[in-house]
């Protein structure tokens, strides 16, 4: 339960910051990272290979990152990184796939109104806020 709540903290302070200025504070991630990994070790809950592999999902959207020259950002992938820390492997799959899936429809809508071209950014952490919200809610 520490985590998830953790986890909704830092997604939603870091939704403030990319819906106002467009980018996510690398202090509020390496903290977040930080005390998911303190949380860990304090309740004994994580094993190192269970923790290794809530990397995986972060470390792929890195990648993505890299090979789309930031279609994805690097600040969004780090997030999910520390996600990754924090809620283990299939927690943070999840998660990531609600947020792709609900920025992908949100996409298509604006995109169907008119609203913007295919060429619009558009924050993404918002939408992991809502996946975690999802997630959390059984999803």
């Amino acid at each position: 339960m520490y985590q998830y709540l953790l986890t909704g903290a830092a997604l939603g302070i870091c939704s403030v910051t990319d819906l106002r200025r467009r980018t996510v504070d690398k202090r509020v991630i390496a903290a977040y990272a930080l005390l998911a990994v303190a949380g860990h070790l304090a309740s004994g809950t994580e094993q190192p290979v269970q923790a290794a592999a809530g990397l995986l999902p972060g470390a792929f959207c890195l990648l993505l990152s890299w090979a789309t020259r930031q279609g994805l950002g690097y600040g969004d992938s780090a997030l999910i990184l520390a996600c990754g820390v924090s809620l283990g492997f299939w927690p943070c799959v999840q998660l990531a796939f609600w947020a792709f899936l609900l920025a992908g429809l949100f996409s298509l809508a604006c995109f169907v109104l008119r609203r913007v071209d295919r060429k619009k950014e558009i924050p993404f952490v918002p939408f992991l806020l809502l996946g975690l919200v999802l997630l959390a809610a059984g999803g």
